[in-house]
């Protein structure tokens, strides 16, 4: 991410709060078994991983004159980031065996929301 652009700031915070919430969901969700917690993982890295290449796909130009290069970087990190989620869903589907589907968003809902959460506590 270039470092120029006003907003980095806060997309760092936001990938920061992400993960600080994508490691405290499952350790939450541990005392109600293994399972739910790795499916909780499942969950976060689904919305986590996506969320990153995002990042740091739409947010590599700045400035007027990169405009053009901005917005393709945007639709192109949005088209990568959805492909990404919906793929990373396909592998926990066909791969973890006692897969906790109720965690599993739980955990993906959590970390999506630390998006929301975060420019309203950085306030503070």
């Amino acid at each position: 991410m270039a470092s120029r652009s006003p907003h980095t700031v806060l997309v760092k915070r936001i990938l920061l709060m992400q993960l600080f919430v994508a490691l405290l969901v499952p350790a939450v969700l541990l005392p109600f078994g293994t399972n739910a917690a790795l499916s909780a993982s499942a969950g976060c890295i689904a919305s986590l991983v996506p969320n990153l290449y995002f990042a740091f796909r739409a947010f590599r130009y700045s400035g007027a004159r990169s405009a053009q290069k901005i917005l393709r970087s945007f639709y192109a990190g949005e088209a990568v980031k959805l492909v990404l989620t919906a793929l990373i869903f396909a592998l926990c589907f066909k791969y973890l065996k006692t897969l906790n589907v109720a965690a599993l968003f739980g955990g993906f809902i959590m970390v999506q929301m630390a998006i929301w959460l975060t420019p309203l506590l950085a306030d503070r």
